[in-house]
């Protein structure tokens, strides 16, 4: 039910006093009377006005009596105008509603809500933008090199219709006639594979390629062995045909590089792949290799990076091979056992071959063993004659350890053979005991030695009756003094048991 205010008094408008200021503001025209009110007079109301915005800021008399600005315009009246049957009652606007602690709360999550919403969908298309614009840079990055750009062709090979499409165009801009099959054919087996294989990180596809088998790559990397070979990084794969490829591709490599085997040896990159090729490789791979290196052997151990070579074809090869090297290492025992690296070349070559081939090597030793004996180097071939030659050789060191027992007891180097004697040619320990008893400096004089107690003292290990001899006479002579404390310790240590 609606109750309608009737007889509304008509209103009527008392004229505005003339202000006189008409002239020196610019307000001229009659001014414009304000809208009647449908509420009455008390409830009359100006109608809004709304300020150009292009206008300047109004002057004093626009501001305080702004009907008379001719800057401003009328606006509608915020409320339609009705007859006075038509408003509704009551008249008054509603009061506004009281804020409770619910509803604030619930306005507040409302907004936080479709705050973060806004936000998640902004995160979200940054997202895709910086990942959109990384994924151009990485692109252009790597298609531009030679290794690394086959990464490209395979993401465009995999990759979506939006990734393919961009990355397509990067690639057949930098590479060419790629993706076609035959474009690919091209950038995988030809050049680019020996650019790749020169590449830190782009090599390793070469090596896979090699392993699983690729005929394309490994007839590449065949043909370009030489080049690869002395590549800080080509010589990888090599290595890589070496290792897991097959007996006839490694064959095939060898041929590749026949006649360069000397100079691949001294190379600094190309040693690497030598001395792999000794330790992976069989006799009848190794073969071709040592008949070129034969009669270099002092060359290569001479230098820098040939002496790691010439150790591994020693330590790895068979005697069949080593046949190859005995006659030089022979004719060059006496210089090569004085040798910081021949001396080791010389100790494999008595170990890894029969007698039969190394007799005239260890005769040559023998000759020049004396001195040998007494040498930082040349002791340890010595000691290995010891230990692998026959029951002749031995005995051949054994006379020559007594004739010279003084001298090489007083000896760092010399007292290691004279030990190596007792342990490894037990049988002629009762003739160095009876050297040492017959001495001239004495027994006791030998204990007294700075390398002379540690003879003794393996001479203490014997069992036998020469041993009692030697304890009785190192037991009844004075108390040892000075190293020969470690021997009288070792005879106290006899004798409380």
């Amino acid at each position: 039910m609606s109750v309608i205010c009737e007889n509304t008094p008509e209103l009527s408008f008392p004229e505005l006093p003339e202000l006189g200021m008409e002239e020196d503001f610019g307000l001229k025209g009659s001014p414009v009377p304000p809208t009647p009110s449908p509420w009455g007079a008390r409830f009359s109301m100006w109608s809004p006005l709304k300020r150009i915005p292009s206008t300047p800021s109004p002057t004093y008399a626009e501001s305080r009596y702004p009907v008379f600005a001719p800057s401003w315009q009328p606006m509608q009246p915020m409320m339609p105008m009705m007859a006075p049957q038509q408003i509704p009652f009551p008249c008054w606007p509603p009061a506004p509603v009281e804020p409770t602690p619910e509803l604030v709360i619930a306005a507040l999550m409302a907004e936080a809500e479709a705050l973060a919403s806004i936000a998640a969908e902004l995160t979200a298309q940054q997202t895709a933008a910086r990942q959109s614009v990384d994924l151009m840079q990485v692109a252009l990055q790597q298609a531009s090199q030679p290794g690394s750009g086959r990464w490209v062709q395979h993401a465009v090979a995999r990759g979506g219709a939006e990734e393919s499409e961009a990355l397509a165009s990067i690639a057949a801009a930098l590479t060419g006639s790629w993706p076609t099959d035959a474009g690919k054919q091209a950038v995988d087996r030809a050049g680019p594979v020996l650019e790749q294989a020169t590449q830190h990180g782009s090599g390793r596809w070469v090596q896979r390629a090699v392993a699983a088998g690729d005929a394309g790559v490994l007839d590449v990397v065949l043909r370009e062995a030489p080049q690869l070979a002395r590549h800080r990084h080509g010589k990888d794969a090599l290595i890589a045909v070496l290792e897991r490829a097959s007996k006839d591709h490694q064959r095939a490599l060898v041929d590749v590089l026949r006649g360069e085997w000397l100079e691949l040896a001294t190379d600094v990159h190309a040693c690497r792949m030598v001395q792999r090729l000794m330790e992976i490789c069989d006799d009848e791979i190794r073969l071709p290799v040592v008949v070129e290196l034969q009669g270099h052997l002092e060359d290569l151990l001479d230098h820098k990076y040939g002496n790691h070579v010439a150790h591994r074809v020693s330590e790895h090869c068979g005697p069949s091979v080593l046949a190859l090297l005995l006659p030089e290492a022979a004719m060059t025992a006496a210089d090569l056992a004085r040798h910081p690296y021949g001396c080791r070349v010389l100790q494999h070559l008595i170990e890894r071959c029969p007698a039969s081939l190394t007799a005239d090597l260890i005769a040559t030793i023998l000759e020049d063993q004396p001195a040998l004996a007494c040498h930082p180097f040349g002791n340890y071939v010595v000691q290995c004659v010891l230990k692998q030659g026959s029951v002749e050789h031995r005995w051949g060191v054994a006379r020559a350890v007594c004739e010279h027992l003084e001298e090489y007891c007083d000896n760092k180097f010399a007292s290691n053979v004279v030990e190596a004697v007792v342990r490894w040619c037990p049988e002629a320990a009762d003739l160095v005991i009876d050297a040492a008893m017959r001495s001239s400096t004495s027994l006791v004089g030998l204990s007294s030695l700075r390398y002379g107690n540690f003879v003794v003292q393996r001479l203490l290990e014997v069992r036998g009756k020469h041993r009692t001899d030697l304890v009785e006479a190192l037991v009844s002579g004075p108390r040892l003094q000075g190293f020969g404390k470690h021997v009288q310790a070792a005879l106290n240590k006899m004798t409380s048991k």
